[in-house]
């Protein structure tokens, strides 16, 4: 008897669905619509949220800034700019942005400002000084090479010495230059002539990624590019000094958050169910280590630093044991898919470990082995003997 009516509320579902998606995707055209106008506004030195709000205004947008881009920008909110735009919206958003190594997304309802990739070279909040470093790093071009053409470069990059460090690896970086001309590049009076002209960032990042600026705003510091080991990121990313406050926001949001500022990913295990806890939390002058441990204790569970890009947010064992004792389960370890019907429907049973035969369980330990096996994970991966990358290979600490 039920059946029919079932029927029409499905039906009925599925069409209020469609019709849900089809205004949100309405939005987005409309948005991007909007990024392809054309727009004129000069702005004096005002802060970025009056920059944003007063261009949003003007084109008729909503442009909002995620709590990673504050955090990213050397004053957060009140970093200052003059902007001048001239021409579609889409094209002076970038490159007022572009100065910042920030980018925009395109949302449902509004745009939202987030960290480019390059920013991963700048540990913590950036000084002006360091953005500008960076922005060196990444554009300015080398075309030639010779005994003292790169120091040269390295000295003029920024009107003063810069300093590379360990000191060995700046010969390194040479000798990759070297070998970047000698393949398809000429020689000119012992100048070698690069076959393109090379930004120092496209060097260095196919030496490894692991590296990181830094110039403070000390009148004797020099500008510096430090190269670690990927073992020895994570210390740096987890001992840089934050500053967090929130007021009763899900707990979930809050570690990602504070992952996004520490430049790493967070993952939670499932069933922890954490946007559903919320908390209060002010914590300035601390470590990224000790912000992770402080409110992981504050909810009771646990973390692990797994890597330099990864921490897991895991269930207290004690809390693990109860779930398990009040479900009569353990983890799940697979399935078994049965189709029926030539592969209309597929009947499925999940596999819990103490279902397994020993036979099972040993073929399972192994190739879960093998999955989680990640070759470089704290280490560079071994490197032919000519490639400069060795040296990192016996680099105890850059401190």
């Amino acid at each position: 008897m039920n059946a029919p009516n079932l029927g029409k509320k499905l039906v009925v579902g599925i069409a209020l669905v469609c019709v849900s998606a089809g205004y949100v995707r309405a939005d987005k055209i409309a948005l991007q619509e909007k990024l392809s106008k054309e727009i004129k506004i000069e702005l004096r030195d005002v802060t970025i949220a009056e920059a944003l709000e007063k261009i949003g205004k003007k084109a008729d947008v909503k442009i909002v800034l995620s709590d990673e881009a504050e955090w990213k920008l050397p004053q957060g909110k009140a970093t200052r700019l003059s902007v001048m735009m001239q021409g579609p919206l889409a094209d002076s958003l970038t490159e007022m942005l572009n100065a910042f190594f920030m980018r925009y997304a395109v949302g449902d309802e509004d745009i939202t400002i987030y960290p480019r990739p390059e920013l991963q070279h700048i540990i913590g909040r950036p000084t002006p000084r360091e953005l500008e470093l960076l922005n060196a790093i990444y554009t300015r071009k080398i075309a030639t090479i010779d005994d003292q053409a790169f120091y040269l470069f390295l000295k003029d990059l920024l009107g003063q010495q810069m300093l590379i460090v360990p000191f060995d690896y700046q010969r390194h970086v040479a000798e990759a230059l070297y070998e970047l001309a000698k393949q398809g590049g000429k020689q000119e009076d012992g100048v070698f002539v690069l076959p393109a002209p090379a930004t120092l960032a496209q060097v260095m990042n196919a030496l490894t990624e692991y590296w990181h600026v830094s110039w403070k705003e000390f009148p004797v510091q020099s500008p510096e590019i430090r190269f670690v080991r990927s073992r020895d990121l994570m210390d740096v990313r987890l001992s840089q000094v934050i500053d967090l406050s929130y007021q009763q926001e899900p707990v979930e949001r809050i570690l990602y958050h504070l992952g996004a500022m520490a430049g790493m990913n967070v993952s939670i295990e499932p069933g922890l169910n954490l946007h559903e806890q919320k908390l209060s939390v002010a914590i300035y002058n601390i470590t990224a280590r000790e912000a992770f441990e402080r409110i992981i204790a504050m909810i009771g569970q646990r973390c692990i630093f797994q890597s330099p890009d990864n921490i897991r947010i895991l269930a207290a064992e004690q809390e693990r044991k109860k779930s398990e004792q009040k479900s009569g389960r353990d983890d799940y370890v697979g399935k078994i898919s049965i189709p029926m019907e030539g592969g209309k429907y597929y009947i499925e049973f999940m596999l819990r470990e103490k279902d397994l035969t020993d036979e099972l369980k040993k073929l399972w330990q192994e190739k879960m082995k093998e999955i989680l096996k990640v070759p470089g994970l704290y280490e560079l991966a071994p490197a032919a003997e000519t490639n400069p990358r060795d040296e990192l290979q016996k680099m105890e600490t850059v401190y």
